[in-house]
């Protein structure tokens, strides 16, 4: 299997022919114009103008793929973590951050960049550590990234401080919002005293404007339910569909009356809910027997009407050996440890990783006329084996370009 990363100026306009959009649906015919879905129908004309053509031959056509919650300045690094603990690998973490260079950074985070847009990913939020004014260098390597790769993919940060904890790393975190990141963000289990940070970082956006992404309860403490104060928050602030919680472990082990009412609470302040099942199953409970699987109640949460995603988290550093940028994959384990092995359900948890998190990115979610045409091309027949089957990618569309395509050679003795 090889990447061909296409060149400068190649075509926006294309017309792929026999597209499987839906199972059990007839194919597709999808023109593309001016980087966005001109046509689609069963059989469309023969353009004579410079559309390229390409025939699926009944192959998967997908929306590009929205990975939701990684962490780019994290990524490639060490994977020394001797007891695979949250604890071990924010010290691990704290120690080799002090030696990365920002030529090493940059490196890196392209080679993520490139395997996140091989894989289908048209778009990609990443947390950014926001410790002190020294993370800023940071800031300033992944915006420029940004900018470079602003063709490819259409990325998101969010700045991952601990706000209201001092007036240093408060203006840090402002610095950033003001350089560029989109988003605020923080981490209040693991602060002194997590609803202060929570009420911190609201009042941060609410100065700011920016909207919110928090790391939420990722521990297996069943009392600490901060996401209930995030939805309650989110409603007094009119904040609703603006808000963003990753993780949510502790939802998993909290009694089933506590968990009903605080999921309602998420259904009525349209929180988006990122599940991280790579992370999670890794990290949480290490010192427990019987050892749970740490992941949020993605079914419950779902059959609730929330917008509920599924994404990489870390990937190759002290915090998850594992992962590939591929959100195919996440899904087929959020498959398995949320037990969604039905059609139906498997057909929902493709959802996790197109239409919910292109939702919350705040990206058109249907390939349909006039949506900008960003795609990916699976190598599959059925739309249901893209999570149950894992099939390469054959080519990753931005805005009508195609950016890059794969060929698959397979030879038998």
């Amino acid at each position: 299997m090889k990447e061909q990363p296409e060149g400068h100026n190649p075509s926006t306009h294309w017309l792929l022919r026999r597209a499987r959009l839906a199972d059990n649906q007839p194919l597709q015919d999808v023109l593309i114009r001016k980087g966005r879905i001109a046509r689609i129908a069963a059989e469309l004309p023969t353009y004579t103008d410079d559309a390229r053509q390409w025939d699926l031959a009944g192959r998967v056509l997908l929306p590009g793929l929205v990975d939701l919650h990684t962490h780019l300045d994290k990524t490639y690094s060490t994977l020394e973590n001797q007891s695979g603990t949250l604890l071990e690998a924010i010290a691990v973490w704290g120690r080799f951050k002090q030696q990365r260079t920002q030529p090493e950074l940059a490196t890196v985070v392209r080679r993520a960049l490139c395997t996140a847009i091989a894989n289908g990913v048209t778009g990609l939020r990443s947390h950014i550590d926001i410790s002190d004014a020294s993370d800023l260098a940071t800031v300033e390597t992944l915006l420029t990234l940004r900018r470079e790769f602003s063709d490819r993919i259409d990325l998101q940060f969010v700045a991952l401080g601990q706000p209201g904890q001092s007036a240093a790393r408060d203006a840090a975190m402002l610095d950033a919002l003001q350089m560029g990141i989109d988003f605020v963000g923080g981490a209040p289990a693991l602060m002194p005293d997590p609803a202060a940070t929570v009420e911190a970082a609201f009042a941060l956006a609410q100065r700011t404007g920016k909207p919110l992404d928090l790391h939420i309860d990722e521990t297996e403490e069943p009392h600490m339910l901060t996401l209930e104060q995030v939805a309650e928050l989110t409603v007094a602030h009119a904040m609703q569909g603006q808000v963003t919680v990753g993780h949510c472990c502790s939802l998993a082990f909290a009694a089933q009356s506590v968990a009903d009412r605080v999921m309602d609470k998420v259904a009525a302040a349209q929180l988006n809910v990122v599940t991280l099942p790579s992370c999670n199953l890794v990290l949480m409970g290490r010192n427990m027997q019987p050892t749970p699987r740490g992941v949020t109640r993605v079914k419950e949460l779902l059959a609730r009407g929330v917008n509920v995603c599924a994404a990489s988290d870390n990937v190759h550093d002290p915090f998850n050996p594992f992962g590939a940028y591929d959100p195919l994959h996440i899904a087929n384990l959020a498959a398995h440890t949320a037990h969604m092995t039905g059609a139906p359900e498997l057909y929902q948890c493709l959802d996790l990783v197109t239409t919910h998190p292109r939702r919350a990115f705040g990206h058109t979610t249907a390939i349909a006329p006039g949506a900008p045409a960003d795609l990916v091309v699976v190598d599959a027949q059925r739309v249901l084996d893209a999570v149950v089957s894992l099939p390469p990618r054959l080519a990753t569309f931005k805005a009508g370009r195609r950016v890059v395509h794969t060929t698959i050679e397979q030879v038998w003795a």
